[in-house]
């Protein structure tokens, strides 16, 4: 009549039957939109694991539709879990949330479009506004409830997963007066002067000819109306003859399917100019001058970030989980290794904003020139 001590098989048991219980109540991870997560994964890194000047990259680069694709079917799971819903940084000042900084950033975006306020105009101007690239709809939520639904907002995503869960996070929070377009920035199925406003977070750092990109959503906008674009770009600080710098920018791009090497603020603000656009302002929102106290990359150095699973023991907690996960069977095969990918992603963030090689937040204020 005594204490009976489990077996080690029950012990087993019992925590493979917590941890998928845990999993019951966490809609990530199910990859039910990827075929086969490992050799997904290993592929993107090949593609992606490349140096500047090969053949490869060319190569990589005339595939941008698919490899952007297959990055996000991959990620957006980790960065829903240790994110959020809109992907990307924003500026934050002492004693304001992670998440209260995102809010106030999108905001912020949707007071510079330039559209007026008012319930009477915006009821009766039924304004067209373009959410490029618009991730599982984030910033969309924010910026449509900011307007009290009062403007109608197309978002376009190249990635179908992201579509789907961006229709069931709007139909969840009863959000109106909202699109989504399955479809390529480089090609935005609308007929020329068609949008009253534009703007991306960070969207169009998955463009690997900017120009081109440019000149499509100049060509979508009326003349008067804004496109508000947070871009990724070179600093100052960057050298291109040196080749830490080259290599951190590197492995910032292979980690997070982007295309930032060679993209000066000289650069990016000449292809918007070249497009078309007269750029009434740029700011790097993350320089302490323009009233950010916390720096970007700080999510990811420790408490002060804000973000627990961005700290180094946050990132090996994740890493731990999925290898758990795996090794029992629970999460696909793979998982872990996209974890791997995305805390090289962070080191590589880490590298270059202390160094200050690269801001995610050149915040550009474009105008196309009115009819005259």
């Amino acid at each position: 009549g005594g204490l009976r001590i489990p077996s080690s098989q029950q012990m087993i048991q019992w925590f493979v039957s917590l941890f998928r219980a845990f999993l019951s109540f966490l809609p990530l991870f199910g990859y039910q939109h990827v075929g086969d997560v490992d050799r997904t994964v290993k592929s993107f890194e090949s593609d992606f694991n490349k140096s500047l000047d090969t053949k490869d990259d060319i190569a990589r680069r005339s595939a941008y539709q698919k490899t952007t694709e297959v990055f996000y079917n991959l990620v957006t799971d980790f960065y829903e879990w240790g994110w959020g819903q809109s992907f990307h940084f924003a500026p934050r000042y002492e004693n304001e949330t992670f998440h209260e900084s995102i809010t106030r950033y999108e905001h912020y975006v949707a007071s510079l479009l330039g559209l007026p306020m008012d319930k009477k105009t915006l009821e009766k101007n039924n304004y067209q506004v373009l959410d490029v690239g618009c991730g599982v709809g984030g910033p969309m939520r924010a910026i449509a409830k900011f307007f009290k639904y009062r403007i109608k907002i197309t978002g376009i995503n190249i990635t179908q997963e992201h579509i789907r869960r961006c229709l069931k996070y709007n139909a969840a929070q009863g959000v109106q007066n909202c699109e989504l377009v399955l479809g390529d920035f480089n090609k935005i199925p609308r007929p020329d002067n068609f949008f009253d406003a534009i703007y991306d977070f960070e969207a169009t750092l998955h463009s690997t000819d900017r120009l081109t990109t440019f000149k499509e959503i100049y060509r979508v906008l009326k003349p008067g109306g804004r496109y508000i674009t947070a871009q990724y770009t070179l600093l100052d600080a960057y050298d291109p003859n040196n080749a830490s710098h080259v290599d951190i920018i590197r492995r910032v791009d292979n980690t997070n399917g982007c295309y930032c090497s060679g993209q000066t603020t000289k650069s990016t603000l000449k292809f918007l100019e070249d497009a078309g656009f007269k750029v009434i302002s740029n700011e790097d929102v993350f320089d302490k001058s323009n009233h950010s106290d916390i720096p970007f990359h700080e999510v990811f150095e420790g408490a002060r970030g804000g973000r627990f699973t961005g700290t180094k023991v946050g990132m090996w907690c994740t890493w731990l989980f999925t290898y758990v996960g795996e090794s029992l069977r629970l999460l696909p095969k793979g998982t872990n290794e996209v974890q791997t990918m995305l805390m090289g992603a962070c080191t590589s963030f880490k590298e270059a904003g202390r160094l200050k090689l690269l801001t995610p937040g050149m915040l550009c204020v474009c105008e196309k020139p009115a009819a005259k």
